[in-house]
């Protein structure tokens, strides 16, 4: 590659130089030449030189090609026609040639010696060499003058303030201002320019401190009439851009370096698309080998990886669209490696301009991301596994931030507490009851403190206002710092748990009551029935009136016994199959002697004439005589009793239904409970029999009142069992 120190060298050269290529195009020209055909600088063939020097066209054609083939150093010469002047041929290497145009001394000798013989002694030539003496101590170069013996006999005072050597410390010293190599170098230039090679050259020498300094030297050889009479050595201080040369240099070796180290294909092209240079890991990946990259397109290297041959043979459409568009272009491309493997690229275009908006030069870069797809594919499966945890989790779940704004619900929340999908719920409190507002304050703090809050048992409120039953779990969701940001709360509704619990203490509540009830039945039988044996035996003493009121009252007594007796022992229960609805027009007909009394009406709706179900008898009509005998006592003045029925595939519904003076709510949640009744002088042991009958039944009961409106008492059953 041709350097601009190089085309330095050639500038400096007080001759008229062209460097050809093979086919005779400029490469370059030296300002010396510029100013000679200054009117035909726009002249870019060698050709055209030939018009102006007055040569036969492609005459120098066969003297370009024989050029090529003498040693570096030799040259070829062909006269200038018409001139005083020479043309000097030598390579440069295989592709340039100097072409140099020179003065022609054998033919100035003869036309010297001619004029010799034409023209007297020039009495001015003693005037004429102060100038010249003059001039050279006055030129900003260093200048040496060395005579017909090759003795150093002047220099001027820029070369002495350049080194700080005298004239006699050259003459007698030399070896302390440069060493013997570079003494045999110097003469060896000396000896080429002798020859008409007048070529710059540098070396390396020492000033009077001992600095290092680098000095660009040109011999000019001096002959008259033939004869030579010595040389100039013109010399030019070099250090400072030789410097800023090796700093470049150092600089362009760290960014080489730089380069070669960034794990990433890197591939510079010029203009045309050919590669100017590439990263070691881009020789690497693409398996090219050095040397074999420069000046050729991605599409001619050939490559050993497996698939980057695709890679590059495809890269010209990304080329052109960078080109295009003056923008850089981004895109990805999947290959498979010579390992076998697949790598995902990155690649990059950027193209770069030339002020006057010609192409300069277009960079790609390519980075490997194929581990940074798979964590992305990783996460993205991970956000997919969350949101649909999350999603379709069957406990609700809410995010909220410090400021008790919930950020995210998932369905089951909006379910849970009665939203739709439309509705938008912004704040904790939306869920609070009044009573219970202060609570997320407390737990945000123990969220913030660190202290866990798992199952932790509350109440919340739906959108219509309903408190319902639930159990939370509070957990933190921290930043990379470990700082909370935000808080999680999963919401599980334990209504149902909370019904269950009250079941099984009402069921022990039975066990403890059938337990009591054995040993009160056994202790107040007995002498109850001594009491009434007493009665009996002295009823003629007593009063007719007093005597019927002690035997209802030891009637009620007993009546309460065997109710007693009934929780407690385990009675012959006999399961058959019967018609349900057959038994159920039975106890109403029974029952119809005191709903008369009462003056209550019975409606009764009844789906089906006959229904088969598997039950115990006598035990079904005692829970229906019972809530029929309830209904009837709640109306006092009278009213209307409804039974309804109705079924499923597996159970029956048997509704009863009157317009009584309904029960308080906090009355209603107790009924079922052993010793509590809404009737003064009730017991609330029918209700509680009701209970364990329906339960051994594997079936519900179920109350619902409205005070001023009515009872509604829903009986379901199991119809196989």
């Amino acid at each position: 590659m041709m350097t601009a120190s190089f085309f330095a060298h050639y500038d400096a050269i007080p001759l008229s130089l062209f460097i050809l290529d093979r086919n005779g195009r400029i490469a370059h020209r030296n300002e010396y030449a510029i100013s000679r055909f200054s009117s035909y600088e726009q002249m870019d063939f060698i050709q055209s030189y030939e018009s102006i020097l007055r040569i036969k066209e492609n005459e120098l054609t066969p003297y370009l090609n024989k050029a090529l083939t003498v040693k570096p150093g030799e040259y070829i010469s062909i006269p200038l026609p018409h001139t005083d002047e020479m043309i000097r041929l030598s390579p440069i290497n295989d592709e340039l040639i100097t072409f140099i145009i020179v003065e022609d001394k054998e033919a100035i000798y003869k036309k010297g010696q001619q004029k010799d013989m034409e023209t007297p002694f020039d009495e001015k030539s003693e005037e004429l060499q102060q100038q010249i003496h003059s001039l050279i101590d006055e030129n900003p170069d260093g200048i040496a003058f060395i005579n017909e013996r090759l003795h150093l006999t002047l220099i001027n005072q820029s070369l002495h303030h350049m080194l700080g050597y005298s004239l006699d410390d050259l003459r007698n010293a030399p070896i302390e201002v440069v060493d013997k190599q570079t003494i045999q170098t110097i003469g060896k230039h000396f000896e080429l320019a002798l020859h008409g090679d007048q070529r710059p050259y540098e070396i390396e020498a020492s000033d009077v401190h001992g600095n290092c300094v680098h000095l660009l030297i040109k011999t000019i050889p001096i002959h008259t009439n033939g004869r030579f009479r010595g040389a100039y050595k013109i010399v030019k201080d070099i250090t400072e851009f030789k410097d800023a040369q090796l700093d470049a240099l150092d600089q362009a070796e760290q960014l080489r370096s730089l380069i070669d180290s960034i794990p990433e294909f890197i591939i510079f092209k010029d203009e045309n698309g050919r590669i100017i240079e590439m990263n070691a890991y881009a020789k690497r990946i693409f398996g090219i080998e050095e040397g074999r990259y420069k000046g050729r397109t991605c599409e001619e290297l050939n490559c050993s990886s497996i698939d980057a041959y695709h890679l590059l043979k495809n890269n010209a459409n990304t080329d052109c669209i960078a080109w295009e568009q003056q923008t850089k272009v981004e895109y990805e491309y999947e290959l498979e490696l010579a390992s076998g493997e697949f790598a995902t690229f990155e690649i990059i275009k950027s193209p770069t301009y030339h002020s006057n908006g010609k192409r300069k030069y277009l960079i790609a870069i390519g980075r490997d991301i194929t581990k940074r797809r798979e964590v992305e594919r990783e996460l993205i499966e991970s956000q997919e596994l969350i949101e649909s945890i999350f999603t379709n989790n069957a406990d609700a779940i809410s995010v909220s931030n410090l400021d008790k704004e919930i950020i995210q619900v998932n369905p089951a929340f909006k379910k849970l507490y009665g939203y739709t999908d439309e509705d938008t719920i912004t704040h904790l409190y939306n869920i609070y009851p009044d009573q219970n507002k202060e609570e997320a304050n407390r737990i945000i703090k123990a969220v913030l403190d660190g202290e866990g809050v798992v199952d932790f048992e509350t109440v919340r409120e739906q959108k219509d206002g309903t408190s319902i039953d639930v159990s939370v779990t509070y957990s933190p969701i921290k930043d990379h710092e470990g700082n909370v940001t935000a808080m999680s709360a999963i919401t599980r509704d334990i209504r149902d748990r909370k019904k269950t619990e009250e079941l099984l203490l009402r069921s022990e509540k039975l066990s403890a009551i059938g337990q009591l009830a054995a040993a009160v039945a056994h202790e107040v039988r007995n002498p109850l029935t001594s009491v009434k044996g007493f009665i009996q035996l002295y009823k003629d003493r007593i009063n007719d009136e007093i005597l019927e009121l002690m035997l209802s009252e030891m009637d009620r007594i007993e009546g309460i016994i065997n109710e007693f007796l009934s929780l407690a022992r385990p009675q012959a229960v006999t399961y058959q199959q019967i018609d349900i609805m057959a038994l159920t027009r039975n106890v109403v007909s029974l029952m119809n002697p005191e709903l008369l009394l009462n003056k209550v009406n019975v409606r009764t709706a009844f789906h089906t004439p006959s229904l088969m179900m598997h039950c115990e008898k006598n035990q079904i009509t005692q829970v229906l005589m019972n809530v029929i005998k309830n209904g009837i006592e709640s109306m006092p003045d009278g009213g209307l009793l409804s039974i309804t029925t109705c079924n499923s595939d597996t159970h029956l519904f048997i509704e009863i239904a009157d317009k009584g003076v309904g029960i308080p709510k906090d009355r209603l949640e107790r009924l079922g409970e052993p010793f509590f009744s809404n009737k003064d002088t009730g017991t609330g042991l029918g209700l509680v029999v009701c209970y364990k009958i329906i339960h051994e039944h594997h079936g519900t009961i179920h109350f619902d009142s409205t005070v001023g409106v009515g009872t509604v008492v829903t009986i379901t059953l199991p119809l196989q069992h």
